[in-house]
């Protein structure tokens, strides 16, 4: 019998077999953890995705301090005493939806806790900018936005706020 024929006919022992299963396995959940850790740590960049422009209401049907939801624009308008401000509902941490609490009267991401005060600023949490804003104009006195690329910011201006 020769030498090569021996080492091909070697069989694994089942306990063998299972322990290095259990490794295997092992090796995936570790691997695992870390990339999920540093993909929930890492802030994602945003992307525009084409031309989307919505129509908001009327400049008359929204009243001061008003914060109206448009779920399927994902998009936050706010009035205030000089005008408008657009906000887009994805924080800029995990892109998850914020949410707005009329009682505290601030944005709220339910994913990480983070919190916006209501000019959309960080106030607690661990995003790395505060919520970025849509270009928002008046036109034959109805709010148009456009949600194709979002203003990323660093603080709140009152120049961003739009006359109307």
């Amino acid at each position: 019998m020769d030498l090569k024929t021996t080492n091909m006919n070697k069989t694994i022992s089942r306990r063998r077999l299972i322990v290095c299963a259990w490794i295997g396995a092992a090796v995936v959940v570790i691997g695992e953890l870390i990339v999920g850790s540093f993909a929930f740590l890492w802030p994602r960049k945003t992307q525009g995705k084409g031309e989307k422009i919505f129509v908001a209401g009327k400049v008359r049907d929204f009243k001061v301090g008003e914060v109206i939801y448009f779920r399927k624009e994902k998009t936050f308008i706010k009035k205030l005493e000089g005008g408008f401000l657009a906000f887009s509902a994805v924080c800029p941490h995990l892109n998850c939806v914020v949410t707005w609490n009329e009682m505290l009267k601030k944005f709220e991401c339910p994913c990480h806790g983070a919190k916006f005060d209501p000019n959309g600023e960080v106030i607690e949490g661990p995003p790395p900018r505060p919520l970025d804003l849509y270009k928002l104009q008046i036109v034959d006195e109805k709010l148009v936005v456009d949600t194709a690329s979002p203003m990323v910011r660093k603080n709140f201006d009152p120049s961003q706020i739009v006359k109307g």
